[in-house]
């Protein structure tokens, strides 16, 4: 009986490693000094605890038995990351992240705790430069179009 059970416990753990629980991966883009939403939504809802990390594994924002807790939160993050506690019994607790700067830029991960094992999500977050040449507002895309069309017809004519 001895040889039996070492021989269970590394095939135990191995697929332990093999199998860790489902895993998504996601990709969002924002922009310097503007907000970005980072999706988490689980079939889970009750009963679940939920840990956003960044890449370095800093703190965003942990969500403990249905409630926000920043007990932990990173101060890099504070102030600048809210959630949706009015949703959560609906499986979502997505976060957004406010004020984003370069450094944000990354892998980001949301890990749920279930009864039936942790559900991870990773977000790949690009954070970009507002190019004010070519974003320009549409009222001023629109009003130069106008101009050369006009200046066009003047020429035409």
């Amino acid at each position: 009986m001895k040889v039996h059970s070492r021989r269970t416990l590394p095939w135990m753990f191995l697929l332990f490693l093999v199998d860790p629980g489902s895993f998504q991966d996601l990709v969002s883009e924002g922009f310097i000094g503007q907000s970005v939403l980072l999706p988490c939504t689980s079939s889970r809802s009750s009963g679940v605890d939920v840990f956003w990390r960044d890449k370095d594994d800093k703190v965003l924002l942990d969500i403990k038995k249905g409630k926000p807790d920043p007990g932990f939160q990173d101060p890099k993050f504070k102030g600048r990351v809210s959630s949706f506690p009015e949703e959560y019994q609906k499986g979502n607790f997505s976060i957004i992240m406010g004020k984003l700067e370069l450094g944000d830029a990354g892998n980001y991960e949301c890990t749920i705790l279930t009864g039936t094992g942790p559900e991870k999500i990773r977000i790949t977050l690009s954070v970009k430069e507002r190019n004010s040449a070519s974003c320009g507002s549409t009222r001023t895309n629109v009003l130069l179009l106008f101009v050369f069309s006009a200046l066009s017809l003047m020429f035409y004519v």
